[in-house]
């Protein structure tokens, strides 16, 4: 049987070394199966440097106007996720893959969202979310937006409105069946 342990860290810039270091050192002594890194800050057509031993399988998604974004998923080589396919946003906010663990579909997501208008950005990216995906949805990132401010807020509230809430809540209709 295998473990599934996932981490979600917004690292906030990966191009220092010791930082890459920091970084793979966390998910080693945490016995991650699957990391999920936002705002990496890699552009295309820069080498991305985080090869380790412990991790074998790197996808990233990175922007090529602004280094400020990136996405990026790392498997650990004990994860034997047979990965079938992927889909990256061309301005490196968010990632997607899917393949097979044994007989069952999983489908990684990891998303960065913009500071404004993040309502409209997530509706929109959950919809593709929903056309790539296939069997188990793990979905990870920094959505830059409360989504319940009672639960999730130390002021109750949100900058964002309760309509533009009430949209993205959409995917609690999608999780549940509704796909």
């Amino acid at each position: 049987m295998v473990t599934l342990k996932v981490c979600s860290f917004n690292v906030r810039g990966l191009n220092s070394p010791a930082k890459r270091n920091q970084v793979i050192t966390m998910m080693r002594k945490q016995q991650v199966s699957v990391a999920m890194l936002q705002e990496t800050h890699y552009r295309e057509g820069h080498t991305l440097r985080l090869n380790h031993l412990c991790y074998n399988q790197w996808f990233h998604g990175v922007s090529s106007s602004s280094a400020s974004k990136g996405v990026l998923i790392a498997l650990h080589k004990n994860f034997p996720l047979h990965v079938l396919s992927s889909q990256t946003d061309p301005d490196g906010r968010f990632i997607f893959i899917k393949g097979n663990l044994g007989s069952q579909m999983f489908t990684f997501g990891n998303i960065y969202a913009p500071n404004t208008s993040q309502s409209v950005w997530l509706i929109k990216t959950l919809n593709i979310l929903r056309d790539f995906a296939e069997g188990l949805v793990i979905l990870g990132g920094d959505c830059n937006l409360t989504l319940y401010p009672l639960l999730d807020s130390s002021t109750g509230s949100s900058s964002s409105s309760n309509v533009a809430l009430s949209r993205v809540r959409l995917w609690d209709w999608w999780t549940v069946g509704g796909h």
